[in-house]
């Protein structure tokens, strides 16, 4: 019963069970006509924190880099991991906050540690206030070393604005130090942007997906409660932001 009412502590669950009522009360006075506009955000609020429909949509983005992770990844010159995994925090222990995607930091160090490359770069932007900004990748590599996680040379990126950002910088890199083959390692439903952004630029990438936040719903519990969660409007947010930018990279000429 508990966690069939928890989703009424989150705002969606308040406002979609307000709605419920006013529509229930407009029905109740036969004012049939005003029962449309509350019925039909009620009904889009639950298809989107109710069900399963946002997961499959991420799913879809997933899907094809499913199980990159596990396969016997050849040896590379470097892994790269994109950026976008954490905010700065003075109050935490190291002084940042992980977000949902800490996972492609976690898929990283394993392929270094694996032995499978000789080199890891961290990509990011830069965070913080004016005059408190640090570098994404350089705190990365500070907790890195201090934790004694890797012990081959860990390169930063620096600011880098997006993904394209990002593969420019790996690139320079690559001809710098005479890298042909790359791990990439992000969340798979950000693999099919960032690969069509490296290969563009003629990077020879092997992907590694992580982070299948899409794919690992279906592996979960179903849910207890008819009302809907935040979860649902998480996984739209990200896939919504993956398909407008794949569209925005290819006005822009960055994929193919």
């Amino acid at each position: 019963m508990v966690k069939f009412l928890t989703p009424l502590t989150e705002p969606v669950g308040l406002f979609w069970f307000a709605l419920v009522i006013l529509a229930v009360w407009r029905l109740y006075k036969r004012q049939y006509r005003r029962i449309i506009a509350p019925g039909l955000v009620v009904l889009l609020i639950y298809l989107v924190g109710g069900t399963n429909l946002p997961a499959h949509l991420l799913a879809m983005l997933e899907r094809n880099y499913a199980h990159s992770g596990k396969i016997d990844l050849p040896q590379v010159d470097a892994v790269v991991m994109l950026g976008g995994l954490l905010t700065v925090s003075s109050n935490d222990p190291l002084g940042f906050d992980l977000s949902d995607a800490a996972d492609r930091a976690v898929a990283a160090v394993e392929l270094v540690r694996s032995g499978k490359a000789r080199a890891l770069v961290l990509g990011g932007g830069v965070h913080g206030r004016p005059g408190h900004e640090k570098a994404e990748g350089e705190l990365l590599r500070q907790w890195l070393q201090k934790w004694g996680l890797v012990t081959v040379p860990v390169f930063v990126l620096g600011d880098c604005a997006n993904t394209r950002g990002e593969a420019e910088r790996t690139l320079a890199l690559a001809r710098e130090n005479g890298w042909q083959k790359l791990a990439l390692v992000t969340s798979a439903s950000h693999m099919k942007r960032s690969e069509a952004v490296f290969r563009k630029l003629g990077l020879d990438v092997t992907c590694v997906a992580c982070d299948f936040q899409g794919m690992a719903t279906f592996e979960q519990r179903p849910r207890r409660s008819i009302v809907p969660g935040l979860g649902g409007f998480q996984h739209l947010a990200v896939y919504s932001h993956e398909v407008v930018g794949w569209w925005v990279y290819k006005l822009r000429g960055w994929v193919d």
